[in-house]
This record gives structure tokens, C-alpha cells and sequence, in this order.
């Protein structure tokens, strides 16, 4: 569908590097783009721009453009950092008053790049963007605001491609910890193993560096563990870790990762894992190549607030860094929530509540032709309700913001933003059958609509279809409200009956007789039947009917007229009215004549 109830806001210039940044529960969006913050609320569509322009004078190894590369919450107000021209700098923003500018150097890269990630947790900065120019090309994991530098040392990760970091809170404030998400360079070189590898590091977040000079400004928690995803019926490894999202819930152990991956193919997978497991891995597993004794303080091991890690821990950790164990995803499966042929590129996920008072997990996945898949987690499986094509000439969707408190999402790409209802029921046609069959936990049927049921908990709606008891009335296909087209013979005609449902077999029947059948199993957007050359044969009624878990209801008929017989019908009735004209026209003049 195409995002029914959606709000946009289109940028006054297209912006090659867009970043985005929404408070929960606001209307709000702030884009940082070349030189400018532009600020939108779609509820009052009150909008406004802060130019941030450089004047640095143009190089050939220098870029004198300030792309802004974060928009963050920091303290009271805002933290906006750019490029700056190839000289970071950053500005704290405070009801629309900015301070003046400050160093920006391992906050904002020198240049936009897309291998970077900078979490802001409270006053603490953590980021992956090196200091200086001419620091080589070795990727470093850094916290540059709060508790004293530190960064990773240069050899516990290969060519590291970073995804998304997130802090957890624990019981004990010293066991608070960091944890990362990225790929790297696979060290097994063998033809068959793949060239990347996903992986999850953990760090403590009151490290505080080594004893010695040269560990002083080096994490000392720091390990790394493999992520697994692979599917145990066809073996399928989904080794590329695209995106993830965090579902945070009052037990830390209980938080979960879902995981975006790919792999070669071009196939993605969904593997959600718990932290409790995360953490599990990092506690009990033996390091990878270590065969010496395990010191007191374990390697990865938290110390209680001021204290140093062991210098002897550290020389184990910082050699060793990867544990023996590796990360599968929540039992008891230990597989895939789901895998496709699609190709996603981010992920988000939301918990709503259904009309059966139980709480459902639904996905949202952008894929790389600019839809979003609304998948919901049910207890059969998962079922996709619909695709959403969000932008119209079908742009790369390069952010995707769910806003929880009020369920929509936040859409941008490099000319616009859209703010999407995830509640879409106006999607399925005011038609119960499609509203229902839909499972879809935002919308049920009432009142002959299908609505939201933040508008109304008393609703038709059935998740678990094993239990249906079929309130809507089975649909059978009339024969009157039939479309009359009018065709000539021998030219080429298109019936088309768009497909609303994956889980629907659709089928095109010429009186009464079944012509085509479409296999919704494979992606497509329309059921055609193509006729090449219309004959006599061809002529009369066509219906395209859905059939879906014994419901069938039409949702196209049209008549075919021949428009050589139409158009002589209708020649031999402008003649008939002529003759009788004429006539009147005689018998007037004999009147008057007499």
C-alpha cells in the first residue's frame, strides 16, 4: 500500500548525507544536512532552519563543506556536530540558542563516512571516529566524554564494520556494561569459510584503563564473541549482520537483540537473542587459543568502582580477545525467527497490544527498494501484513525512527521525512474479511470499518485463525456491479486484480470458468491476465476472487463488450430517432401548410 494517513515534510534541498533525530513522544524531527539543521513538527507544521556554513577556503585534499553527522540529546539540549570542513566541530543547541562552537575531533569524522557510531549515554560519549587525520586506518572503539579517555587496542578487531552499541544497565553499578555490535575480517582464510564475520563485544562501563603507560588509555574489559544465525533445516548461514534493535524489558537478562543479516544470496534473516545469553557467553566461556590458567580477576571481568584491572588480565584479554563459545539465538528453536528472499537494510520493532489482551512483537523491515514489511511475531510463526511502499519514486531509505509512546515511524530519505501511523487499518479496504484475515494487532473490525483499536477496544479481530469463528459473513460472488468495457476485436487487452494478501490464492474466472491462477508465494504486486488477440470467445464477464482460509470474495469484475456491435446498436438507434424526427418534421409542415 501506499502509507495511507501519512504526514510529509520535504527538505528545501535534496542532502547527500542526511542524519535524523526524533524525541520519543514529540511530533518533532531535526535533519541535519550541508550546512543547515532543519527542524519540522508535523502537528503544527512549524518548521525553520539553522545554517552551520564553513568558510574555510577550498583545498584539493580538503572538503570546505561542514556536513552535519550527528544530532544527539546532551544534557538539557541538543548536541550538533559536523564535519566542519575537515576540522570537527561541535555546538550544544538550547531553545534554538547555540553555544559557542568547540572541538569536535572523535565525535564528527573529518569526512562523512558511513563506518562510524557515536552513542551518547548521559553525559558519556562513546564513539568509533578517530582523532586525527594521519591516525592510520585502524578503526578504534573510544569513549572521548566522561570517566577519562580510553580506546581499543589496535589488534582485537580486523577491518571492523560497525552496526549499533547500546549500554545496559545492572544490578550493580560497576557491572554496568557496553556492548557493540559489528563485522570483521573472518581470521580463517579457508575457501569455504566466509570472508565476514558477526560479532558482539562487551566492555565495562567504569573501566578504567591499565596500570601501566602503555595500557593507561586502553579498555582492559574488552572481549568479543560470535553471533550465529543459521538456519538447522537447510543449513543456510546468514553471516552479514546489517542492523539491529534492542527491546529493553525490567529484567536486563531478559533484553533482547533482534538481529538484521544477510548473506551472499541476497536472502535475510531475523535471529533474536537475550543478554542474559550475551552475558552468559562472556562469563563461562574459555578464550579462544588460551590454554594457560585463568588468573583471579577473569578476563572481561568487572571491578568494583576504582579499581584497575589486573595488568596480568589484561595481557591474557588483550592477546586473546575472542571467547570459545559463541552466541546462538533464544531457545528453544536456537534458529531464525524467519528468513526470505528479500533484501532488508534496517530494523525496528514494536509491542502492542491486541484485543485479546496479549502483547505481539511486530517488525518493521526497510527494504533496499524503499518498502517497509510489517511483520508480526504470532504464536504459529510470523506472518508478513503488509507491504508499505513509503516514498513515491521508490528512494533508498536511509533512516527509520519508531517513536514508541505514539506508534508511528519516522521515515527519511536524502529529500524527506514521513511520519507513518503503524496502525495502517484504512490499508484493507473497509472489507472485514480483509481486516480480520489480515492479523494485523493494531486494527479490528467494527461499526462496518476497520479501525484502529486505539479508537476502539471493541473490536473483530482474531489472531490465532485456528480458533475463528467466522463473524464476518462468507463472501460469495455476485453477479450484478459488473464494470462494462467496451473492446475491439483482435486488439490486446490487460485484466489486472491487485494482490492485498500474501496468504490469499487469487483467480480469474471467465464465466464461471477458472482462466488463471497466481501463486502469491513468490513476490508480486498484481494477478494479470493477458488476452493477445480478443476473439468472440472472449467477450462476456470476468471476476478475480481471493480465497483465504475458506473466505472468497470478488475484488474485480468486468464485462467485455464488443465495440464494433456496441457502437452499431448504438448507430441503429440514432437512426431510428432520425426517421421518427423526419417524420414529425412532415406532419408539422402539413399543418402549417393547411
Amino acid at each position: 500500500v501506499l502509507s495511507p494517513g501519512a504526514k510529509e515534510y520535504v527538505f528545501p534541498r535534496r542532502e547527500r548525507f542526511p542524519v535524523f533525530f526524533h524525541q520519543e513522544n514529540t511530533s518533532s524531527i531535526f535533519v541535519g544536512g550541508e550546512g543547515r539543521l532543519y527542524y519540522y513538527d508535523f502537528a503544527t507544521r512549524e518548521n525553520y532552519t539553522v545554517r552551520r556554513l564553513c568558510w574555510r577556503p577550498r583545498s584539493p585534499t580538503n572538503d570546505s563543506r561542514n556536513y552535519l553527522t550527528l544530532v544527539e540529546q546532551y544534557g538539557d539540549g541538543l548536541l550538533v556536530c559536523g564535519t566542519g570542513a575537515c576540522a570537527p566541530t561541535c555546538w550544544n543547541v538550547t531553545q534554538r540558542k547555540e553555544s559557542p562552537p568547540w572541538d569536535g575531533r572523535g565525535i564528527a569524522p573529518f569526512t562523512p563516512d558511513s563506518n562510524t557510531l557515536v552513542v551518547v549515554d548521559g553525559q558519556d560519549i562513546y564513539s568509533t571516529i578517530k582523532k586525527s587525520q594521519q591516525n592510520g586506518k585502524i578503526p578504534r572503539f573510544r569513549r572521548v566524554r566522561g570517566g577519562g579517555e580510553l580506546y581499543t587496542s589496535d589488534t582485537v578487531m580486523q577491518n571492523p564494520q560497525f552496526v549499533k552499541a547500546t549500554t545496559l544497565r545492572h544490578e550493580e553499578p560497576h557491572q554496568d556494561k557496553i556492548y557493540y555490535f559489528f563485522r570483521e575480517d573472518n581470521p580463517d582464510k579457508s575457501p569455504e569459510a566466509p570472508r565476514n564475520i558477526s560479532r558482539v563485544a562487551q566492555l565495562c562501563k567504569e573501566d578504567k584503563g591499565g596500570t601501566s603507560s602503555l595500557s593507561a588509555s586502553k579498555w582492559t574489559t574488552f572481549l568479543k564473541a560470535t553471533l550465529i544465525c543459521v538456519d538447522p533445516v537447510t543449513k543456510g548461514n546468514f553471516n552479514w549482520l546489517q542492523d539491529v534493535f534492542f527491546v529493553p524489558a525490567g529484567d536486563w537478562r531478559r533484553s533482547k537483540v533482534y538481529g538484521l543479516f544477510t548473506n551472499t544470496w541476497g536472502s535475510s534473516a531475523v535471529c533474536v537473542y537475550s543478554f542474559g545469553d550475551i552475558d552468559n557467553v562472556f562469563r563461562t566461556s574459555r578464550l579462544k587459543g588460551y590454554t594457560g590458567p585463568t588468573p583471579e580477576v577473569k578476563p572481561g571481568q568487572c571491578v568494583p568502582s576504582g579499581q584497575h584491572t589486573p595488568s596480568e588480565t589484561f595481557k591474557i584479554a588483550d592477546s586473546h580477545p575472542e571467547v570459545e563459545e559463541r552466541v546462538e539465538p533464544l531457545s528453544p528453536s536456537r534458529s531464525p525467527l524467519f528468513h526470505n528472499k528479500h533484501r532488508y537494510q534496517k530494523i525496528g520493532v514494536h509491542e502492542v497490544a491486541a484485543g485479546d489482551g496479549q502483547r505481539y512483537n511486530v517488525l518493521y523491515l526497510a527494504t533496499d527498494k524503499g518498502s517497509i514489511h510489517k511483520v508480526v511475531e504470532l504464536p504459529d510463526g510470523v506472518q508478513n501484513v503488509m507491504e508499505i511502499q513509503v516514498f513515491p519514486n521508490k528512494d533508498p531509505i536511509q533512516s527509520m525512527i519508531l517513536d514508541h509512546a505514539r506508534a508511528v515511524l519516522y521515515v527519511g530519505s536524502s529529500s524527506r521525512v514521513l511520519e507513518l501511523p503503524m496502525a495502517m487499518c484504512g490499508a484493507y479496504r473497509n472489507n472485514c474479511h480483509s481486516c480480520v484475515l489480515a492479523r494485523d494487532p493494531y486494527c479490528g473490525w467494527a461499526n462496518g470499518s476497520c479501525l484502529s483499536l486505539a479508537l476502539s477496544r471493541e473490536v473483530l479481530q482474531n489472531l490465532n485463525l485456528d480458533s475463528w469463528q467466522g463473524s464476518c459473513q462468507r463472501g460469495d460472488v455476485k453477479e450484478d456491479d459488473f464494470r462494462n468495457i467496451s473492446v475491439m476485436p483482435f486488439s490486446r487487452y490487460y485484466l489486472n486484480c491487485s494482490i492485498e494478501s500474501h496468504y490469499a490464492t487469487y483467480n480469474w474466472y471467465h464465466e464461471d470458468v477458472l482462466i488463471k491462477s497466481c501463486n502469491t508465494s513468490r513476490p508480486q504486486q498484481d494477478c494479470f491476465h493477458f488476452i493477445p488477440s480478443v476473439r468472440r470467445e472472449h467477450y462476456g464477464p470476468y471476476v478475480c476472487v481471493s480465497e483465504e482460509d475458506g473466505f472468497r470474495q470478488a475484488l474485480v469484475k468486468e464485462r467485455l463488450l464488443n465495440r464494433l456491435h456496441f457502437q452499431s446498436q448504438k448507430g441503429r438507434a440514432t437512426a431510428t430517432l432520425a426517421s421518427w424526427l423526419q417524420l414529425l418534421l412532415v406532419v408539422a409542415l402539413a399543418k402549417l401548410f393547411h
